[in-house]
């Protein structure tokens, strides 16, 4: 049985056409990975693009993506030209330490450690 959405998209029983699922199949995070060649927070972040496809809910918490969107995706990024003058984006240095600022002192008692026990 079809979902409602694809019912909607392919006319409601229309018999020129087969169900998407037929001819596409749906892959994952890990195939993203692959294909792109992404660790996992990175491929994450690539799905949240907004140019990136639409997911296909699966459950509350799973998540699978058309792989022909997938591919037409992955083409449109090699077609795009690489600017010449693009440099990575770079964290921001941290803030120089006040050297007028007192240092934190360490207060407290300090306690002996234990003995290890011997192995039996």
């Amino acid at each position: 049985m079809s979902c409602p959405q694809e019912m909607a998209s392919s006319g409601a029983g229309s018999a020129a056409e087969p169900p998407r699922w037929t001819h596409d199949s749906l892959i994952g995070i890990t195939e993203i990975r692959r294909i792109f060649r992404l660790g996992r927070t990175a491929a994450y972040e690539l799905t949240h693009r907004p140019d990136f496809p639409d997911p296909v809910p699966i459950s509350p918490r799973c998540y699978r993506w058309w792989a022909s969107e997938v591919a037409g995706f992955a083409a449109a990024l090699r077609r795009e030209p690489v600017r010449a003058n693009a440099e990575p984006a770079r964290k921001p240095p941290l803030p120089e330490p006040n050297p007028v600022a007192p240092q934190p002192q360490i207060i407290g008692r300090v306690r002996a450690a234990r003995a290890r026990k011997e192995a039996s």
